[in-house]
């Protein structure tokens, strides 16, 4: 996958952003820090890849979790010394949901039958065959604390009186709200300052400048050889600010961000990065607007000719951002004789 490009950021902001920044090894390898994970120097994070796969179920639902990566990881099997593939799952939460951990386990068990159903495909022996491991994570950033998320057998009756028979499952989990700004400073490296920066978004004026100016300081103390990473934690904290503070002190806090980059070069591309962001947003001001249309559009034109619509079928048409697939949809559509016709979410599985 080709790197994150400042303007990258702009596009579903709120979903994509922390899904990119946490494609850069050194951003997951201190959010594995963060959660004290003692797998951390057991990760070949040079070697991570993200997993592009795609889970669609029947009902439409999307089983798309916010990321996953796949980093070798060096363990003992039966005494020897091995390199398996750890499947990190990574969902990026906003707000509390009761359910989070079943919502979760879906996604790893989707992830174990992909992995099955690969090995099939090779035509090798299914008594040959074991899961490589998956570490889930969520992270959860939205305003209101949220400290523990309930257990899976908290949501069970009788899950005590069954012992061994219901799965007592618990992702990893950073609630960002509940989070001292001294430990994502120590612990977190650079990416837990970007997190603190997520934390205090909403402070006043005065205070979210001064964080500002020092996240930009503190991140200009990267190296060289970072300078990938550093443009990519610093295209984030722009996109942030325009989707996150008030338009009034959106031009104040982008000379905020240029000033305290500390040599010539890096304040010529930060110049370069808060343009191209400020110009992307106003193409994809446009562009929302001829996708909601769209939108609105095929839904209008299915509940004329089928009367109501799933749920599920309307989530998925509301998920949907490629105008193509929209259109192809809305074509299909003036044909089908039934819902089932128009194939909604079928591509996906292409």
């Amino acid at each position: 996958m080709p790197p994150a490009r400042p303007e990258d950021f702009v596009r579903h902001f709120r979903e994509n952003g922390l899904k990119l920044l946490l494609q850069e090894p050194g951003n997951l390898r201190e959010l594995l820090s963060l959660l004290g994970s003692s797998l951390i120097s057991r990760l070949d994070y040079l070697r991570m890849k993200v997993d592009a796969t795609t889970y669609v179920a029947a009902d439409y639902r999307h089983l798309v979790s916010d990321l996953v990566l796949k980093v070798p990881f060096r363990t003992l099997v039966g005494g020897l010394r091995r390199t398996l593939t750890l499947y990190i799952l990574i969902e990026h939460q906003s707000e509390p949901d009761r359910f989070m951990t079943f919502r979760v386990l879906e996604y790893v068990i989707q992830i174990y039958k992909g992995q099955f159903r690969a090995w099939e495909r090779r035509g090798r022996s299914a008594a040959d065959f074991r899961f490589q491991p998956v570490l889930p994570i969520v992270l959860y950033t939205g305003s209101v604390r949220w400290d523990e998320m309930p257990r899976l057998v908290d949501l069970i009756y009788a899950a005590e009186e069954l012992s061994g028979a219901v799965p007592d499952y618990r992702p990893l989990f950073l609630s960002l709200p509940g989070c001292a700004p001294a430990t994502l400073e120590t612990s977190g490296g650079y990416f837990g300052w970007v997190l603190e920066l997520i934390q205090r978004r909403h402070a006043r004026p005065e205070e979210f400048h001064d964080l500002v100016r020092r996240v930009v300081a503190h991140l200009d103390e990267m190296t060289a050889k970072e300078s990938g990473r550093w443009l990519l934690l610093l295209s984030y904290l722009s996109a942030l600010i325009y989707h996150d503070r008030p338009e009034a002190e959106r031009e104040e806090l982008r000379r905020v961000v240029v000033a305290a980059a500390r040599t010539e070069r890096r304040r010529r591309e930060v110049e370069v990065m808060t343009r191209t962001i400020a110009e992307a947003l106003r193409d994809e001001g446009r562009q929302e607007g001829a996708v909601s249309a769209l939108q609105t559009a095929l839904l209008d034109l299915l509940r004329t000719k089928f009367g109501r619509v799933p749920r599920a079928a309307e989530r998925a048409i509301r998920a949907t951002d490629d105008d193509a697939r929209l259109r192809a949809w809305l074509v299909r559509s003036g044909t089908a004789a039934t819902l089932a016709e128009v194939q909604l979410g079928m591509e996906a599985e292409a």
